[in-house]
């Protein structure tokens, strides 16, 4: 298992819950994964209520800043949530093309 800080983990569940809810339905597969999710990165719900806090424009950064090795791991999840209601609507996919396009500065 990768090792993750909490801000990483903060960030990795704020864009799973934008691709959750993407498309406009959440889809009973889409709660379970993410509960499986939570498992696994040992978040409590004390945890999910900090994490409110955190906009998609600071998960995006804190993704960006990861290691190789946390990226790979990181889309293999959000790709997983994409996957999780059977379909991968167009939406979702624009929000993990998102995350891996670095913003241009002026």
């Amino acid at each position: 298992m990768i090792q993750l800080t909490i801000i990483e983990k903060f960030a990795i569940v704020t864009i799973l819950s934008q691709i959750m809810n993407a498309d406009g339905i959440i889809y009973p597969k889409e709660e379970k994964y993410m509960d499986k999710v939570y498992a696994e990165l040992g978040i409590t719900i004390s945890d999910i209520e900090d994490m409110a806090n955190m906009d998609d424009i600071q998960a995006k950064s804190v993704i960006n800043e990861m290691l190789e090795e946390k990226k790979q791991y990181v889309q293999s999840l959000f790709v997983s949530m994409a996957e999780a209601d059977g379909y991968i609507h167009p939406n979702e996919t624009e929000i993990i093309n998102h995350i891996w396009v670095e913003e241009k500065t002026l």
